[in-house]
């Protein structure tokens, strides 16, 4: 018996797709400018009801820009799934620091239980600052993928985050639309609940353009700086 091949997504063009490249193709605006981007940047945190969303060219470039947004750098440390996309990693070794693996629950995503039992055994509180005593590095963020939109458990990462004075980054790229409907986050979307949150628009991702990302944050100054970037 012959194996079928089942793709992870087929992207479907059936709207106005056509109609939005032409505008684009006329106005001559095809870079990282025009009205399209700007349009889309305000759909997007609507839809997200998030005061500003800043458009970048990928999921992993929003990661990067986010890691350098939130002061994460040489030498520092962040946890990270040891279930994801290597992007999702790639862009804490760009800014020079270090990915800490932490094991993952029944939703594939990163367990914050295993995350504070990591926390408390190895790490130390200085001058608010949270240090590894093995390596002496800062702790900096915590890189939660919410993994195929399954959303990880955003209620207790925001508790350990703040007990341990970690940055709260939202790697969901894979989850545009994943949303509590019930509990303290009832309402809330993933990428909206941390410190900041990325989209990607990857041809496999819920929508696409191609390729493309998109950042939001409660911070305005760091959507700013990512913006500048």
């Amino acid at each position: 018996m012959r194996e079928k091949f089942i793709p992870l997504s087929v992207p479907n063009f059936s709207g106005n797709e056509k109609e939005y490249v032409n505008d684009a193709v006329i106005s001559e605006w095809v870079s990282t400018g025009g009205s399209k981007v700007t349009e889309f940047e305000q759909a997007i945190a609507e839809y997200t009801r998030m005061p500003r969303a800043v458009a970048c060219n990928s999921g992993t470039s929003g990661l990067h820009l986010a890691l350098l947004a939130a002061g994460v750098g040489a030498g520092d440390e962040v946890l990270a799934p040891t279930l994801t996309f290597i992007a999702a990693v790639n862009p804490i070794r760009y800014v020079g620091a270090q990915p800490v693996f932490i094991g993952c629950g029944s939703s594939m995503c990163m367990c914050p239980t295993l995350a504070e039992e990591w926390l408390s055994e190895n790490t130390e509180q200085q001058d608010g600052r949270c240090i590894n005593k093995r390596t002496g590095a800062q702790v900096k963020a915590a890189m939660v993928v919410h993994v195929f939109g399954n959303m990880a458990g955003m209620p207790r990462f925001v508790e350990v985050c703040k007990k341990y004075n970690l940055t709260l980054i939202e790697d969901a790229t894979e989850a545009l639309g994943t949303v509590y409907t019930d509990g303290p986050y009832k309402g809330k979307m993933a990428g909206t609940i941390g410190d900041i949150g990325i989209y990607s628009f990857n041809g496999n991702k819920i929508i696409t353009t191609g390729a493309g990302g998109m950042i939001v944050s409660n911070h305005p100054d760091w959507l700013e700086h990512a913006k500048h970037l």
